[in-house]
């Protein structure tokens, strides 16, 4: 699914950004009839996303999810956390 056309059919609270009713609803839809494997893979890869990389409103953005598809989604959280714990430190 395209990234776009996923963030303008599921995002309706936040433009760029899902929550996780909106997350769920999108695994629900797009589901394929009788393949049990792949509703349960599909809905444990996006809550584990959600669960890394939503921010502190409980959303996960739209450039989460690009960072996720490229690659670069933990290098970019690993930076994140590191700067936050030298900051408190």
């Amino acid at each position: 699914m395209n990234l776009e056309n996923m963030f303008s059919k599921y995002a309706r609270t936040v433009p760029d950004k899902l929550s996780l009713k909106e997350i769920w609803e999108m695994t629900q839809a797009n589901r394929c009839p009788y393949d049990f494997f792949g509703w349960l893979s599909s809905k444990v890869e996006w809550l584990s996303l959600y669960a890394i990389a939503k921010d502190e409103d409980g959303f996960v953005s739209k450039e989460a999810v690009r960072r996720l598809f490229d690659g670069s989604l933990f290098e970019y959280l690993a930076n994140k956390n590191l700067g936050t714990n030298a900051k408190m430190e």
